[in-house]
Parts: C-alpha cells; structure tokens; sequence
C-alpha cells in the first residue's frame, strides 16, 4: 500500500471549485426535507396550494448525479498522481538526414534485387533504430528533392520510402553536392545548429569532390558516405522493356568505383562504408544512441529526473456513465440547432471553406471546371493556369502578370499574350522572361514564332489593302471593257483545255489561262447580260493570284503553329495541352471569303496536297475539343459516378512523389546538363 502515501493532488486548489456544488446541493436538500415535514400536518387537497413543489424522486435522483459528475470532474482537475515516471530534461534534438541516390545506376541488379530496393531497405532499418531525435529524407538524382523534413515520425518516413525509384526522378544525372545543400538547408530551416548528413550512392566522380567541398560546411554537419554496389556492375533494366544504353547503343553496366570516395575521405576527412547484409555498416557511421545535449548534464542526473504521473485522464471514464444518466431527450438536438441561431456574418462564409483553402478548392476544379478553379485561386500562377485551360488568354496574361516576377511567369503570360493575338506585348514578354534567364531556349524560340506571326500579320494587312485597290482599278476597267466583251464565248479556255466544273450562266466571271503574256479573261454569258451584271460577276485576277499565295503559304504558317504548340506543351502545365492544339488549328483555318475563293480557284494539284492536311487539321482540332465536351455532357449523376470511379483507384504515394519532383525541377531556372547521366 505504498501507493497511499504516495497520493496527492497535483493541482489541489482545484478542489475549490466542489464548493459551490457542495453549498447548492445542501440548500436544495434542506428545502426537501421542511417541506416534507409539513406534509405530515397539511391535508393532502391543500399542500398544492398551501406548501411549495416538492421535488419529485426523479428530479432528486438528477441532482445526487449532477452533484457526483461535479465532484469527480473537481478531483481530475486537481491531478490525483501515485506514482513517479522518469521523463527527460531535454527533448533529444539530434539531426540525421539521410540522402539517398536514385539515379539511374541505383537500377542496376548486381545487387538483389536491385541497389535501390537494398538502400532502400537499409534506410529502413535506420530509421525504425531511432528511438528519438529528429530524421529527414532527401532524394536525388540530377537535382535533390526534399521527401520528408525533419521530423520525429518515423511512420511518415517508412511509408514514403517504397515509393522511390530511380524512374521517378526528373532530371538524370548524379549530383551528391546539391543533395548536401538541400541537407543543410533543411537543418537550417529547422533552427537546429548541427546535423550529421549519411549520404548513401553507388559512386561519385572525381568533379563531385571540389562540388561537395565548396558545398559542405564542415564547422556545423558532419559528412558519412555509404557505398553501394559492387566492381562488376550489372545491367539497369528499363520498366518499358530493353536495359540503359549509352549514345552508341552500348548497354550502360555501371560499377562502383572507390576510388573518389577514397580521395573524398582523404581530403575532407569523411568516414565510409560499404553496403554489408548486416546492420554493422551504418552502426559504424553512425552511434548508437547519439544525444545533442552536454554529456556532462547526463552524468550529473541532470538530463532526466522522476516527474510525478497525472493520473487524472482515468477518471473520464467514471464521467461517462454519469454524463449517460443525466441525458435529456432533445438536449442534443438542440445543441445541434444553435449554430442556426448565430448571426450572419459580413462575409461569405461556406462549408468547405472551413477545411480547404481557396487554392485546395481550385486544385479540385481544375481539372473539370477550369474556368471555376480560376474564380477559386488565390496563387496568382495557379489561376493563371487554369484561365489559360479555361481558354480565357486575357485573364491568363494577367494573373501571370500579379504573381512574381521570374522567367517561367514572364514567360507563360508571353504564352497567354500570343494565345490572345498580341505578338507585340507577347513579344515584350519573352523579351523580359530572356533578360533574367538568357539560357531559356523555349522563350527564345517562342519570341522567333511571335515574330513571325506579326510579320504574316502584317503582311497579309497588306495584301488586304492592295486586294481592295486593285478591285477597284479592275472593276473600271471591266466597265469600259464590258460591252465589247458582250457574246463572247469561252474559246481561251477551250485552246488551254481547262475545264471550270460548276460554271453557271449567272454572271460569274472564270479567270483565264496566261498565254504568251497575255491574260485572257473568259466569261460564258446570256444575251441579255448588262454591264452592271457583268461587274458583279467578275473577280478580280490579281486578288485571286494573291489568295493562291496566302494559301501556299499555310502549309509554313502550319508548320510554325504546331511548333509553338509543341513548344507549350514542353513547358507549360500538363493541361495546356488541348488548348495550345486547338488554338494552333484555329490559326490555320481561312477566315475570309476572298480566302475560301482564292482556295477554290487555286490548281487541282495544290489543291490535292493540302487537302489531306486540312483534314488531319479538322481531325486534331476534334481530338482537341473531345474530352472537354464528353465531361460537360455528363449529367450530376454521372459525373458524381465517374468520380467514385475514380476513387476506387489506388492510392500511388510514387505518382505523388513523381508529379512533386517533376514540378520543383520545372521551377528552377539553372537547369544545367549533368557530365553523368546514370
């Protein structure tokens, strides 16, 4: 009975508050206990009138219930403890991040089943040893990405490492040095002053040691390096099908070369290892049970001391059956109605704005409403991406415009400019997005297209004035003319062979054949044709000629829209895809009568080439408007069934990772090519 002389209240004054309780309960009971006397004097008729209510037994058996409820929450308040429990001084701060290589070699299988399924496993290992202290996972390929920060949950970690593979990586290459960076930046970001960084990688090259010295700061992290692989190398198996070839065709069989990591230790002092079956690699690099506070404190007993235990939390569960007794029906149906009874408040406040932000609302329309998710971004990116998909150029160019200023934002509002029909200020665009990134090549080539765009621009507003001007000079020369070429017959055409399928005696004029440098003008008219007539039905030969080199002309204009559209989908969002297409399609289509007539009065051999392309055209822009218009045909119904569809999908934390990589790397404006590939 140790544990009774132990007892005591952590809080006492607590037990103030079982007062009040106390002091009602006893007036009410007093109150019981006069009435009753009286009612052994009074007739039972007059006590209703003569004596106050009494409390009926059930309205008493509530109040001995309210008063225990009362009591035994006063006592949990107050902190009953019995017992000491050791509890440390000092939450253990030390810092591991771990950098493990997913780059291309990490396939290889000379290790089973392959290096990056073993690192994998080993990093697991290390992970579940940590009892406490503070674990981060970096991976990196060409670039380093961030898995987890630092954190004390290891579950997090181990879930998330099955999902690597090195053909989730964006960028191929090997840079161990912009791991180490990544590594410092998380320690520093956590407010911690030292760290120790495991790099785990089946080699590095001779370049990576002067990149790892000028990244590492040797003063706050300390640097261990386990080695992966074996000499003899294996093949890296692809998912498609086939193994890594070289740019000869050669099958790639990468092996593990120590020596720069001999020359690494050598230089910046760096303890390493080489992968073993049992945990004695990484236990040498790392201690056992590392603490970040002074080993002085520890031997002092100052690092951790007994603290008594509140043992208060058990008593929720005497409350339970209390809280069960004094159940009201309706009680909680009203609880229920008071949030209706709250007043409005002077802004719109929703449901679902209570759990998502406006940007994690955006993110779920984006897909099947993008035009909503614009309305729904805050990110000025964000909502310029979906104006782009919605197809609203304007308000695309705009929010780009509000965001940061960076070469991606200058260049997609270049993008959304062009998409617009404004070369000029597309131009502009591209013009500042080159002036912070002169290596950007898609914004280069995208300027090359707006300038030409503005140049057919250009030229065909004047061919367009020059058409009208020579209509005009051509239509008085036609009156003049007009009589004497009354009852003429189509006898140019006939000595030139040509036949006009779908000529009819209504006035309309068919350009002649140029023979010997002269133009002859054949018309096929009625007896009673007036000369008023015969000026409606003649087209001008000029015009025309000018319409044939408009025409031979799209086939160079295609070739240029499809390329800035290509140009797009490389770089701009996944979703801009079917916009960039069809937009590019829209371009090419003739948009003027003078153009459709100019296309049917071109040669049947021209007219042969390029109507295979304005079918494959119209059949693109089709494929384009598809899927947009098969889910806004859905009814409510149907879209709620293709969404839990949807749901039944398994959930890919790898996909995750992939499209989280892939959107870093695209966000990074030094993307430089690596010396390795693998």
């Amino acid at each position: 009975m140790e544990w009774l002389s132990q007892f005591h209240f952590l809080r006492p004054l607590w037990l103030l508050a079982a007062l009040p309780a106390l002091l009602a309960f006893s007036l009410l009971l007093q109150r019981a206990l006069s009435a009753g006397q009286w009612a052994s004097v009074i007739d039972a008729h007059l006590q209703p009138y003569m004596l106050e209510q009494q409390l009926s037994n059930r309205r008493k058996a509530g109040l001995w219930w309210l008063l225990a409820g009362w009591l035994i929450a006063c006592i949990a308040l107050a902190g009953p403890s019995f017992e000491k429990l050791p509890q440390p001084l000092q939450k253990n701060q030390d810092a591991l991040v771990i950098m493990l290589d997913m780059s291309a070699s990490m396939g290889a299988q000379d290790l089973k089943p392959s290096r990056a399924v073993r690192a994998i496993q080993k990093v697991t290992d290390i992970v579940r040893s940590r009892a406490d202290g503070l674990t981060a996972l970096v991976a990196y390929a060409g670039d380093a990405h961030t898995v987890t920060p630092l954190t004390d949950d290891r579950d997090t970690i181990e879930n998330l490492l099955p999902s690597l593979s090195p053909f989730i990586m964006p960028s191929p290459g090997s840079r161990p040095d912009k791991a180490i960076s990544l590594a410092q930046q998380l320690v520093s970001d956590a407010g911690i002053q030292q760290a120790r960084l495991l790099l785990l990688t089946d080699g590095i090259i001779s370049k990576d040691i002067e990149r790892i010295r000028n990244s590492l700061d040797s003063q706050r992290f300390q640097l261990k390096v386990l080695a992966i692989g074996t000499a003899e190398g294996a093949p890296v198996p692809m998912p498609g099908a086939g193994f890594l070839r070289d740019g000869s065709g050669t099958i790639v069989l990468p092996q593990l070369d120590l020596g720069p990591i001999r020359d690494l230790s050598r230089e910046l002092n760096v303890p390493w290892q080489t992968l073993s079956i049992n945990d004695s690699d990484w236990q040498s690099l790392l201690p056992e049970q590392p603490q970040s506070f002074d080993p002085q404190e520890t031997d002092n007993g100052f690092a951790r001391f007994d603290q008594w235990h509140d043992a208060g939390y058990w008593l929720i569960f005497a409350l339970l059956p209390v809280a069960l007794l004094l159940f009201r029906r309706g009680v909680l149906f009203s609880l229920l109605l008071l949030p209706l009874c709250w007043p409005d408040n002077s802004y719109a406040l929703e449901w679902k704005d209570l759990w998502q932000t406006p940007d994690q609302q955006g993110s779920e329309l984006f897909e099947q409403d993008p035009a909503a998710a614009a309305q729904a971004f805050e990110d000025p990116a964000w909502r310029g991406s979906a104006a782009y998909r919605a197809g609203d150029y304007e308000s695309a160019a705009k929010a780009f415009a509000e965001g940061p200023q960076t070469a991606i934002s200058h260049y997609n509002r270049g993008n959304a400019l062009l998409q617009a029909g404004k070369p000029d200020e597309a131009i502009a665009a591209y013009d500042e997005a080159l002036k912070l990134n002169p290596e950007m090549k898609e914004a280069a080539a995208n300027r090359e297209t707006a300038e030409k765009l503005k140049q057919r621009q250009e030229q065909q507003k004047e061919q367009q004035q020059n058409g009208q001007q020579q209509d005009g000079q051509q239509q008085d020369d036609q009156q003049q003319d007009g009589q004497q070429q009354d009852g003429q017959q189509q006898d140019g055409q006939q000595q030139d062979g040509q036949q006009q399928d779908g000529q009819q005696q209504d006035g309309q004029q068919q350009e002649g054949q140029q023979q010997d440098g002269q133009q002859q003008d054949g018309q096929q008219q009625d007896g009673q044709q007036q000369e008023g007539q015969q000026q409606d039905g003649q087209q001008p030969q000029n015009a025309q000629q000018q319409d044939g080199q408009q025409q031979n002309a799209q086939p160079q204009d295609q070739s240029e829209d499809d390329a800035f559209a290509r140009q797009q989908a490389d770089k701009l969002a996944e979703q801009q895809q079917d916009e960039s297409a069809s937009q590019a399609v829209q371009n090419q289509e003739p948009e003027t009568d003078e153009e459709k007539q100019g296309i049917a009065a071109a040669d049947e051999n021209q007219t042969a080439q390029e109507e295979p392309q304005e079918e494959s055209a119209q059949q693109l822009r089709r494929q384009s408007d598809q899927p947009e218009t098969e889910i806004n045909g859905l009814s409510r119904e149907e879209q709620a069934a293709m969404q839990q569809w949807l749901n039944r999908v398994p959930d890919n934390p790898g996909n995750l990772l992939q499209r989280k990589f892939l959107y870093q790397y695209r966000q990074q404006a030094d993307q430089e090519s690596e010396d390795v590939l693998w």
